[in-house]
């Protein structure tokens, strides 16, 4: 099941022009680092988050001669978004749920994960717990909003790169966020820890 639910997400982001692919918790790290390395970006910034660390990314992309920041960077919005400092910028998020019928990741702001990360850098790379991949939205939303606790104070739907029609219904990439979204869903293996 949770091979075909990353399958179907795999296609859904296809289809709006992001990327996938779903790889054992022992290779997310070098497949993640591949990817930036592949972008070009010269700088990484990672929501905080506990099970990321745990996969050792970090690690990787500092191997890879890549800066590594992570959130909050202490840093001003300005060198965020590369007009001071490395244009090349990948933001590094952890969705909180996904559907794997619309290719949507659901992105929950936080201490660890504020808003701007996959909006202030050139490229969006998400990692996905598996575990989190669900078939619909509904469903997804409700991973959010349906356990009773506090609703976190903003949520991202990102289903592909950042686009617009607003001039003269031209589709242009990137005007609002990342130009690219490459989601890597990340299966149980050997030796990571658990979301």
């Amino acid at each position: 099941m949770a091979a075909d639910l990353a399958a179907e997400l795999i296609a859904a982001l296809e289809r709006r022009r992001g990327s996938g692919a779903a790889v054992a918790a022992e290779r997310a790290a070098a497949e993640a680092a591949a990817h930036v390395a592949g972008v070009g970006a010269e700088r990484a910034v990672l929501a905080d988050d506990a099970w990321l660390r745990g996969l050792g990314l970090a690690e990787a992309l500092s191997d890879g001669g890549v800066e590594v920041l992570w959130w909050p960077t202490g840093h001003d919005v300005r060198e965020l978004l590369g007009l001071d400092g490395p244009e090349a910028t990948v933001g590094i998020t952890v969705p909180v749920a996904a559907a794997a019928e619309r290719g949507t990741l659901v992105l929950a702001a936080g201490a660890g994960h504020g808003r701007a990360i996959d909006v202030a850098s050139m490229h969006h790379l998400a990692l996905l717990p598996a575990e989190r991949l669900v078939r619909s939205l509904a469903a997804a939303l409700d991973t959010v909003y349906g356990r009773g606790g506090v609703a976190p104070s903003a949520v991202s739907l990102v289903s592909g790169p950042s686009r617009t029609s607003d001039i003269e219904k031209i589709s242009t990439l990137g005007a609002h966020g990342a130009l690219d979204l490459h989601v890597i869903v990340v299966e149980r293996g050997g030796g990571s820890e658990d979301p």
